[in-house]
């Protein structure tokens, strides 16, 4: 098949891609994330920004803008979340071929490249890697993305006869599988993305391609913000009963939603059963875990004194709210 680089697309005909990106604010990024667009090797593509409730002028930056020989589409919304953004996104889009990603993402020149070739080889969703755009020091807030499962928004690609078949993004799937992410998180979305990608993986075929490479924007520490996406973590546990597979994919040995919490756990158990002696080896263990984890990525010991407890006190509280979402969903995710 000839590359849309290397051939020409008619007037007027459907591009082979279509990009959707929900956007609300951000208007410096969403100025990256365009610029990363027009940059693409792959070039039939099409660009369907969905504004929803701008306040600081951020539609003004794809005024006049053109993406493969087309000028970017903005549909405008009062706000009503990012899943309903993209719905509206996907329902606009004419490609045959669906790609998503955030405003808050530079994406790889190969970025689509890569992707649409996975989806000619048969791939029917194919997830890219996404990593930070610069090296995250404690506490900052980005993305690292690879083959565990999730399906994330920023990065990911479907072939569209297979995204209709399973149904698209459902906004109301929170509430039916009782994930109960927050009011928050409700806007911003939980479980759709993950849940579509598995339905179409179920019953086609999936592929994870790390050359479709994007960068995530690293945003500044956000205590309000962090403890609110902590406290999200309660859901975990109602997706990953919809979906056991996340168990070999996502899990530390099928139980554990990464690696820092095992010996919290272990000192919780031991303190409550009476061995403080072992519980206070244990709790430091996992002082110890935190401290390392600190300093392979910040290099002032003064500031990973001054950050420790706030990731400790993270820790315990992502603990409490898996371990309330594993009672309510009656599935054990720690």
């Amino acid at each position: 098949m000839t590359s849309p680089a290397e051939g020409h697309t008619p007037a007027g005909a459907p591009p082979a891609v279509s990009v959707v990106v929900p956007f609300r604010d951000r208007r410096p990024l969403l100025r990256e994330l365009l610029d990363g667009l027009a940059a693409q090797t792959w070039t039939d593509l099409e660009v369907v920004l969905v504004d929803d409730g701008s306040t600081d002028g951020a539609a003004d930056e794809a005024t006049g803008r053109v993406v493969g020989g087309r000028p970017v589409t903005v549909l405008r919304r009062e706000g009503g979340g990012a899943v309903a953004a993209r719905q509206a996104g996907v329902a606009a889009a004419r490609g045959r071929i669906l790609a998503f990603t955030d405003s808050d993402c530079v994406p790889d020149p190969g970025w689509l490249a890569a992707g649409v070739a996975a989806i000619e080889a048969g791939a029917d969703v194919v997830q890219g890697h996404t990593r930070p755009a610069r090296p995250r020091r404690p506490l900052e807030r980005s993305l690292w993305v690879v083959d565990e499962g999730l399906y994330p928004t920023c990065n990911v690609l479907y072939r569209r006869e297979a995204y209709e078949a399973a149904g698209g993004f459902d906004a109301g799937i929170a509430d039916r599988y009782g994930f109960r992410p927050g009011s928050r998180a409700k806007g911003l979305g939980f479980g759709e993305d993950t849940l579509l990608g598995w339905r179409v993986r179920r019953a086609g075929r999936a592929a994870y391609v790390p050359e479709a490479l994007v960068a995530h924007a690293v945003f500044p520490p956000d205590l309000r913000d962090q403890l609110s996406r902590t406290l999200q973590g309660a859901a975990f546990p109602a997706l990953v009963r919809e979906i056991p597979e996340l168990r070999g994919t996502l899990l530390t040995q099928g139980v554990f939603l990464g690696p820092s919490r095992p010996p919290l756990y272990l000192a919780l158990v031991l303190a409550v059963t009476g061995r403080r002696r072992l519980a206070a080896l244990a709790a430091g263990a996992w002082v110890r875990a935190h401290w390392r984890g600190c300093r392979r990525n910040e290099p002032s010991r003064r500031r990973c004194v001054q950050t420790l407890p706030v990731l400790l006190a993270t820790d315990v509280v992502m603990a409490g709210a898996l371990v309330s979402g594993s009672v309510r969903a009656r599935t054990v995710v720690l």
